[in-house]
């Protein structure tokens, strides 16, 4: 097969771009999700791993259905059948997953922001990227990186609520999306949260990304994330859509609740009775969202008495 045949089966499957990267050895340092660290050691039969490019269109700043996770969804189970189709033709492939980054840096793809996201243009950071090792195809050499005064541009910086981009790049300590793994939050990332599951605010902020045309959600992306099916624990649809990984322990339902506490999205007492039987919740993170909504409710109350 040759690389354009495997980019046009790829496009199939919403591939817009396909990376051949040479078969790699990185130094990786504390490695918690457990990235292959020498591709020809592991996988002995591939001659490249592909870089599968799924761009999307992000929402409006302020729609609180993510745009990425539907995306990564979507991206997720195209590589899927890729993979079966390529075995169909008798073509070995298999999931890797290697530091991309690092990859792609190696490679002269891209270029990596002070966020910690590689944009890659035309599509800036709203991509979703799968690699794959693959059998019988060559890797090919590049030469596309790109010159951003990133430096000289704070927009990410003034937009993100804790500060986590600066001079020196990222501080994971201070991202908001990185203490977001787990289904219960802290108040804090309550109070700043936009969208749901994670965090998009340095996205929506970057020159990279100024250009791209928006989109709205669909129908069932809309419905599946209604704010009353999810506070009343009704998740599936929602999951389904975005992955099952990032959406467990009741996530959605303590995400819903905090918004709809937050933002006055229901009525008093309606909100006062998804407290009381969020109390009862088997998830810790729903019962903590209880909690927070109720402080809400207080809070409310207290400024009403002030003016």
């Amino acid at each position: 097969m040759t690389h354009a045949e495997f980019a046009r089966l790829a496009a199939a499957h919403g591939f817009s771009r396909v990376y051949f990267l040479a078969p790699g050895k990185y130094a990786l340092g504390e490695n918690p999700h457990r990235l292959c660290a020498d591709v020809p050691a592991e996988y002995p039969f591939a001659s490249s791993v592909c870089c599968l490019v799924y761009p999307y269109s992000p929402f409006t700043a302020d729609e609180r259905i993510p745009a990425y996770y539907l995306a990564s969804n979507k991206a997720y189970f195209g590589m899927k059948s890729l993979l079966a189709e390529l075995a169909a033709l008798g073509i070995r492939a298999e999931k890797v997953e290697i530091p991309l980054k690092q990859a792609l840096e190696e490679a002269g793809i891209g270029v990596e922001l002070k966020t910690s996201l590689r944009a890659i243009p035309p599509y800036g950071t709203r991509v979703v990227l799968m690699t794959v090792a693959v059998g019988g195809i060559p890797p090919l050499g590049y030469d596309e990186r790109i010159s951003f005064p990133c430096a000289a541009c704070r927009a990410c910086e003034k937009a993100c609520p804790f500060g986590a981009p600066g001079e020196n790049g990222l501080d994971l300590a201070r991202c908001m999306r990185l203490r977001m793994e787990t289904a219960d939050h802290e108040d804090c990332i309550r109070e700043k949260q936009i969208t749901f599951i994670g965090c998009e605010i340095c996205q929506y902020a970057c020159p990279m990304n100024a250009k791209l045309e928006k989109a709205v959600p669909g129908e069932e992306a809309s419905a599946a994330f209604d704010i009353h099916r999810l506070i009343d624990g009704e998740t599936k649809a929602a999951r389904a859509l975005v992955g099952k990984n990032m959406t467990s322990g009741g996530k959605l339902t303590a995400e819903a609740l905090a918004f709809a506490a937050r933002d006055g999205l229901l009525p008093e007492e309606e909100l006062r009775e998804a407290i009381r039987r969020a109390d009862d919740s088997p998830f810790s993170a729903v019962r903590s969202a209880a909690r927070y909504a109720a402080v809400k409710i207080l809070e409310k109350h207290k400024e009403a008495e002030d003016l």
